[in-house]
């Protein structure tokens, strides 16, 4: 009976959606990452109800203010290969739940896959992050090589396999390289992936479906980034309900097996909540500091062009470059190429300077009006006296 009842309301739901797109619609299930990628592609073209009736509309605090709780949406995807249209069928399944799926015209089947596999896994590939060895080892056995080969052995001694690493350092460092890497690593090893960013999370909250940004169909990686807004110390961080609500989720009544979870900051671990700290939620800490001469160096021979490299004196470059994150390297790769447009050549002495200028740190410089002398700041006694004199 329950398969009959099913058959009968996936008929019913593909004929409405059928409707929408002027021919026979087959139904699709996508994972979290296809789904993402697919979502930020589409431009909604028409919104009904599965009936008559409107589609119901639920309000929300999320970035977009609503989303649709029953009903179909038609889309339209501007492909590599010319326009696609997709439906979007949500209905209820039960109280409190409902069955959200998609559906594409059966003859662009095939083609809707082949282009969302190619959004998705298209290109080259991420670069390997430039890391120590040591440190890059460390990423890969507690990530990809933790899920391809760990699992198994630790079920058999009774022990959940999940994971926890903590990504640390100053912006500019390494960490979204890092991240993308491992993502296209899930990719070529068959593993999912989900990236989940503080305005996911806050969506999540006002839909009630924070729970499925913890879990995943089958064994992968769950990066949580802009880690630092509701982990910090205790007593810097107002919004407790947040903070406990990812705790909770993150433990959960049922255990999460096969899942790293991946945590980017720019907070140290000491300025983490000691609940988060904890192990069993961050078991690996890796940190991203500002890279050494040996870094700097593989950067550059590894990521700037041949003729910039034959241009310059690389070794003098690494060493005018002491203290600078791979983020400022950047800048200064791309700085010497548009000053190349202008000059007709390679002028690192004058893209130096002015990185060097941009990262001095600023003097503070007092509030309010001052006498027009360069560098002056006003001592305690000199304020003192100008407070006596508008007194007396």
């Amino acid at each position: 009976m329950f398969l009959a009842k099913y058959q009968s309301e996936l008929e019913f739901c593909l004929a409405r959606a059928a409707e929408l797109l002027g021919g026979p619609a087959l139904p699709v299930r996508l994972e979290w990452e296809m789904e993402q990628t697919l979502r930020r592609q589409l431009k909604l073209e028409l919104r009904r109800g599965l009936g008559r009736e409107p589609a119901v509309l639920r309000f929300d605090r999320s970035k977009r203010g609503h989303e649709m709780e029953i009903g179909v949406e038609r889309h339209r995807w501007e492909t590599r290969e010319g326009p696609l249209r997709v439906v979007r069928v949500v209905v209820p399944c039960g109280p409190g739940s409902v069955e959200d799926f998609w559906a594409v015209p059966a003859g662009d089947y095939r083609r809707f896959y082949r282009c969302l596999r190619t959004e998705v896994c298209g290109g080259e590939g991420e670069p390997e992050p430039i890391l120590p060895e040591t440190d890059l080892k460390r990423l890969w056995d507690n990530t990809i090589g933790f899920l391809r080969r760990g699992q198994t052995e630790l079920l058999r001694y009774g022990i959940v396999p999940k994971r926890g690493v903590f990504l640390t350092g100053e912006p500019g460092n390494g960490k979204t390289t890092a991240c993308r890497w491992l993502a296209w690593q899930c990719r070529r090893h068959a593993l999912e992936w989900k990236n989940v960013t503080a305005e996911l999370f806050e969506n999540a909250r006002a839909d009630r479906t924070v729970p499925a940004l913890f879990s995943l169909d089958s064994p992968g990686v769950i990066l949580f980034d802009d880690f630092d807004a509701a982990f910090c110390d205790e007593d810097r961080s107002a919004d407790r309900d947040k903070r406990a609500t990812f705790l909770a989720e993150l433990d959960g009544v049922r255990q999460k097996v096969g899942i790293a979870y991946l945590f980017a900051s720019n907070l140290g671990p000491e300025e983490l909540d000691s609940a988060m700290r904890r192990p069993g939620r961050i078991d690996v800490i890796l940190r991203f500091p500002r890279p050494d001469a040996s870094l700097r160096r593989r950067m550059i021979r590894q990521r700037w062009h041949a003729d910039l490299q034959a241009g310059l004196d690389v070794e003098s470059v690494v060493a005018e470059t002491e203290g600078w994150s791979f983020a400022e390297l950047e800048e200064a790769r791309k700085l010497l190429i548009l000053r190349r447009l202008d000059t007709a050549g390679w002028d690192w002495p004058a893209v130096r300077d002015s990185l060097t200028l941009a990262a001095a740190p600023r003097r503070p410089r007092p509030i309010g009006f001052v006498p027009n002398v360069p560098d002056f700041h006003p001592t305690p006694a000199v304020c003192a006296k100008s407070v006596g004199s508008e007194t007396e």
